[in-house]
């Protein structure tokens, strides 16, 4: 026990010392290894090791004739993922809104973390029975209607890197754990334009989603519509549908995409 918890220490010092060196970056920039060991007052061969392992992920950059480190393009895309999904939410907001009085239930906006989902805004509604908050909650892309709209719109080597990473655990009966059914699965998916969780995460809650596109012409996020099943049928997904592809069509166009940019793609 005692060994396991100094290296769990000796885990969380190096994160720690990762991000002190990140933040030194952003205020200095082009600092030479002396000069980062000398302002972070730290003298360890650990900086050289987290500056090669920074320096291969892209978050630091070496300039070999000047022997200096610099920010590297990750960071960029961080901020910019993260001012993205800022406008995201306040761009969706009176749609989600406008689709939850029209359904009566809870509608969700829901984005990629990693190979999993978060939702990061919704509007609830106060019924007696509901589907419980999920906003903030990570769920399993291949196990979530919100999920599998993202999987079904993704480049193939990039699907096929998350079958790599990715166990197909079941959470339900109902869960796809089969990689050749789901990606049969995502097929129908890419072909209706919209995604159903039918029990797959959670018993006896179906998910109906549909896909966010941003100007680059991918999928950025997912309107999903979440409730305990007898309220929502099939029957009443195909009631609703179109009028969820229309308010995913309206916020895509907000964002930037156009019908026409991925045509000529």
């Amino acid at each position: 026990m005692h060994r396991k918890r100094e290296k769990n220490e000796y885990i969380v010092h190096n994160v720690e010392l990762a991000f002190d060196i990140l933040f030194l970056l952003a205020r200095y920039n082009n600092l030479t290894l002396r000069e980062i060991e000398d302002k972070l007052n730290v003298y360890s061969y650990q900086i050289e090791k987290i500056l090669d392992i920074l320096n291969r992920r892209g978050y630091v950059q070496f300039d070999k004739k000047t022997e200096t480190y610099s920010l590297g393009i990750k960071n960029f895309e961080i901020g910019h993922s993260y001012l993205t999904h800022i406008e995201i939410r306040k761009q969706a907001k009176p749609f989600l809104q406008k689709l939850g009085v029209y359904v009566k239930e809870n509608v969700y906006l829901a984005v990629r973390s990693g190979w999993e989902i978060v939702y990061i805004d919704a509007y609830e509604v106060d019924k007696p029975v509901i589907v419980k908050s999920r906003v903030g909650k990570l769920l399993p892309m291949y196990a979530s209607a919100s999920g599998k709209v993202h999987l079904a719109f993704m480049e193939k080597d990039e699907l096929e890197e998350f079958f790599k990473d990715v166990e197909l655990k079941p959470y339900t009966s109902k869960t796809i754990t089969d990689k050749n059914m789901l990606l049969k699965h995502l097929e129908e998916v890419r072909e209706k334009g919209y995604a159903i969780d039918d029990e797959e995460w959670e018993k006896e809650v179906r998910c109906f989603s549909v896909p966010v596109r941003d100007y680059t012409c991918k999928v950025a996020a997912a309107i999903t519509l979440s409730a305990p099943s007898y309220r929502l049928p099939f029957e009443r997904i195909e009631q609703i549908k179109e009028r969820f592809k229309k308010a995913a069509e309206e916020l895509s166009e907000r964002l930037g995409y156009t019908v026409e940019e991925i045509l000529v793609r």
